[in-house]
């Protein structure tokens, strides 16, 4: 409790510490009423405008031992990895290794993992483009949504001992059937691009796709508290809060994300790695990051014009991330480079939607 004639000095020094006070109440406030809305899910959230930071969490992070979660607590952050992977990609098209145009077939000449691009009677194995996986257009099935239903794909894939492989998961893929459509003709959201685009960082830097984007990502802007799932430890992995679907405990094998979202990570630490990419800290041109910013967009439901996807991230307005869901967790990770504001969002159970969260703190309006 702040003594009275301290408060009065800090008045005279600096009154924006009143107005900070304010937003600190306000977003304290919204994510206390979203945690209370969805059962006392575990919410976190954090604010960056012009460096004014912001932290905020409130609900569950243990429900069977009432543990409340904090603002420093990690969380899956799921498909918003996808942000790092594309990053990754782009690196290595700018060192020469990639391009946008780079096709499958002289990436993977073997015949098995070419049958992934059949679609009625053809295989367009040579038409898939690094680009297309960046964006979601290649057509290709989604490993871990052919169900059509969440509940269906967490009893399938909730095996605590089990190991997926790159390998595994391609026969996984295959054995779903032919591709959707040929590549290029729409946009059909694809993990399994996403599970080739870390393969394929792994054959052209030389280092296991991990290895790389922790180096040349994570460790470039010194961030302690960013982990891969299948490499986090078991002490680290005790501390995090609890994984639920619909306040039902539940567990993702981390190998089954790879690199289309195993990274676990805080509040703190994304929005030191996605303010970093803002800022075009990974990249050597100024013109690689113009190209993700306005190359490669293709809306991601026609009901919903708003929300546009490009290559490894997504547009909301001016903002610029990624959402992410595994089977306990949800994410928003998300930064508008005009007005210098970055939203981080996490929530501990599957079904409770970060991205409403980050619209209702941006107080941005989308139709559904």
């Amino acid at each position: 409790m702040f003594k009275p004639l301290l408060t009065a000095t800090l008045l005279l020094l600096s009154p924006t510490l009143y107005a900070n006070d304010t937003r600190q109440t306000q977003l304290d406030t919204l994510v206390q009423s979203y945690a209370q809305e969805n059962n006392q899910t575990g919410i976190l959230l954090l604010e960056n405008k012009h460096g004014d930071i912001h932290k905020s969490a409130s609900g569950l992070a243990d429900r069977e031992k009432q543990i409340l979660i904090k603002v420093d607590d990690m969380f899956e952050i799921g498909s918003a990895s996808k942000i790092f992977t594309a990053i990754a990609v782009f690196q290595l098209i700018e060192d020469g290794k990639l391009s946008l145009d780079t096709t499958l077939d002289t990436l993977y000449p073997t015949r098995k993992i070419q049958n992934l691009a059949k679609y009625k009677g053809k295989n367009y194995w040579n038409k898939i483009t690094v680009g297309m996986l960046l964006n979601h257009t290649s057509g290709l099935v989604d490993y871990l949504n052919v169900y059509g239903n969440d509940d269906k794909a967490i009893d399938v894939f909730t095996k605590k001992a089990k190991i997926y492989t790159f390998e595994s998961i391609i026969d996984l893929t295959l054995d779903f059937g032919e591709a959707n459509f040929k590549p290029g003709e729409q946009f059909r959201y694809c993990n399994t691009g996403y599970l080739l685009l870390g393969d394929i960082i792994s054959k052209r830097s030389g280092m296991d796709w991990h290895d790389y984007i922790q180096t040349h990502i994570f460790d470039v802007v010194g961030v302690k508290h960013t982990y891969f799932g299948t490499r986090i430890s078991k002490p680290l992995r005790a501390q995090m809060p609890k994984g639920y679907n619909k306040s039902h405990p539940t567990h993702m094998p981390m190998s089954l994300a790879s690199s289309a979202g195993e990274m676990i990570s805080t509040l703190s630490d994304l929005n030191i790695l996605i303010n970093a990419w803002k800022e075009g800290k990974y990249y050597k041109n100024k013109s690689t990051l113009h190209t993700q910013l306005t190359q490669g967009f293709h809306t991601m439901d026609p009901k919903i014009k708003a929300i546009i996807y490009g290559y490894g991230i997504m547009k909301v307005g001016d903002f610029y991330g990624h959402g992410g869901q595994t089977f306990g967790f949800q994410s928003y990770v998300t930064t508008n480079p005009q007005t210098n504001t970055t939203y981080i969002v996490g929530t501990n159970d599957a079904q409770v939607r970060s991205l409403n969260l980050f619209l209702k703190a941006a107080n941005i309006q989308i139709s559904y």
